[in-house]
């Protein structure tokens, strides 16, 4: 009786944890709807440990700080968030490997590897845009070697299987008459090479434009890299300000737009449903003579939503296109410098699998010891109170349940994308605006600039935002 108290205990702590996260959330999507970025920050700040917050919390925290202008917060959060993900970065590489027992939830949040990178992307436009060249160099440079001291090194550990103790889940499935074979049929596909991200086109344009800008570094190397990730597409932009003509500036444009694509939990039911839709239970599982309370078992794995093909689906208001207006007339409509969408889809990929093989590990023989403690404390009530033990048989399984959630943590306000281009001008004085329009060619948002200074032989970097 005591195990079976300790589960439906569990059920009342996730019910009410959920309930208070899930205000926190409601309040926070609320002020971000009404591009309230600071309120935004703010509402998650307040829910959090300020000293030692959760990563993912405390990413959207500094971005949000970013989007409203608030850049020294907006740096020291990141700044704050680099250093907690750096001593949590060789839990993430373990993690990958680790013990299939536990849920991933239990476990603090240690960062996505395309977090840790653009993080400091972000971080060098708070300086660029504070006037502190030489801080957004340093930023760059941290990326730099980031690059070459971690990245190659999650891939290959990211790929590797997981193992799992086979017998143990054998036992805990003939328990209960499940057919692993079907649930197995539900995994995820195996990842590939091609799902590990790598390295961010962004970072590399940055890079390129600070550099060309400082006239230090290798401005060229890193519109090679950039190039590379595209595929070799040439970006006419970026060649542009490598050969700015004599006497003449640029004047580039940076925009981070849209929200970024959000994870969800997939489940998978043993039984499935009937055809009609209706949930099908096991029925029939007996222990010791005790024949269990109808109960079925969840697995999880995290998934975003894409077609058949693969393909990202967002709704059909998302920004798709942005086009930039100088005050002499003309116009250039920014190309896409990295969909950040992509690695979110990439991380999803890379993670499932492994998420869903543990899910079922762990969700199964979880079950399995409950519906043992289950026939233990059925036999040992009097008969005409069984009726009631049974009740708080059930509540106690569906703790199970309950307590079996996907790892679908992530930075849930960075953008969905970076666009990027330019003006090649004479040096003065400009103003522009930026015009963002979605699938269907609507306008959905306007940022104009004034003052905007070029200088001869140098880009001027102007940063806008369209976070919808």
């Amino acid at each position: 009786m005591k195990k079976l108290s300790l589960l439906s205990l569990l059920f009342v702590f996730f019910f009410l944890a959920g309930c208070a996260s899930t205000k926190v959330d409601l309040e926070a999507e609320k002020y971000f709807s009404e591009e309230n970025y600071s309120a935004c920050a703010s509402v998650i700040q307040k829910s959090i440990n300020k000293k030692n917050p959760p990563i993912d919390k405390a990413l959207d925290v500094a971005i949000l700080n970013h989007y409203s202008k608030n850049y020294l917060q907006s740096s020291k959060d990141f700044n704050q968030t680099d250093r907690q993900i750096e001593d949590a970065y060789t839990k993430s590489i373990s993690k990958t490997t680790g013990a299939v027992s536990l849920n991933e939830n239990i476990s603090d949040y240690t960062g996505n590897v395309y977090e840790y990178l653009l993080l400091n992307a972000f971080n060098s436009l708070n300086y660029y845009n504070m006037g502190e060249f030489d801080e957004a160099l340093v930023e760059i440079r941290i990326i730099e070697n980031k690059q070459k001291e971690y990245i190659s090194k999650y891939g290959a550990l990211a790929l590797q299987d997981l193992d799992v103790d086979t017998e143990a889940l054998a036992d805990s499935a003939k328990t209960m008459n499940v057919n692993m074979r079907e649930v197995y049929r539900h995994t995820p596909r195996k990842p590939t090479e091609a799902d590990v991200y790598k390295d961010s086109a962004f970072a590399h344009y940055l890079a390129a434009l600070m550099y060309i800008q400082d006239k230090s570094g290798t401005p060229e190397l890193h519109v090679r890299e950039y190039e590379a990730i595209n595929r070799g597409v040439k970006c006419a932009s970026l060649r542009d300000d490598l050969k700015i003509p004599s006497g003449m500036g640029r004047l580039d444009f940076v925009s981070l737009a849209g929200k970024i694509i959000r994870r969800k939990e997939g489940t998978v039911y043993f039984p499935s449903f009937a055809a009609n839709g209706t949930p099908i239970f096991l029925t029939s599982v007996t222990i010791g003579g005790i024949t269990i309370p109808a109960f079925r078992l969840k697995y999880v794995y995290p998934y975003v939503e894409a077609d058949e093909n693969g393909n990202i689906i967002k709704p059909s208001d998302s920004i798709s296109s942005i086009k930039v207006t100088l005050s002499d007339g003309s116009t250039v409509r920014l190309n896409l410098i990295e969909w950040f969408d992509e690695a979110v889809q990439k991380d999803v990929a890379l993670k499932a699998r492994k998420d869903f093989i543990r899910s079922i590990f762990r969700s199964t023989t979880k079950k399995a010891a409950a519906v043992t403690s289950a026939a233990v404390a059925i036999r040992a009530t009097p008969e005409k109170f069984r009726s009631i033990t049974e009740i708080a048989v059930t509540k106690a399984l569906d703790a199970v349940d309950l307590a079996e959630t996907a790892d679908i943590r992530q930075c849930r306000y960075f953008p969905s994308f970076a666009a990027g281009g330019g003006f090649t001008l004479k040096p003065g004085i400009y103003s522009a605006k930026v015009e963002y329009f979605d699938t269907n060619e609507n306008l959905v948002g306007t940022e104009t600039f004034e003052n905007l200074e070029v200088t001869a032989g140098r880009p001027t970097i102007v940063e806008s935002i369209c976070i919808k």
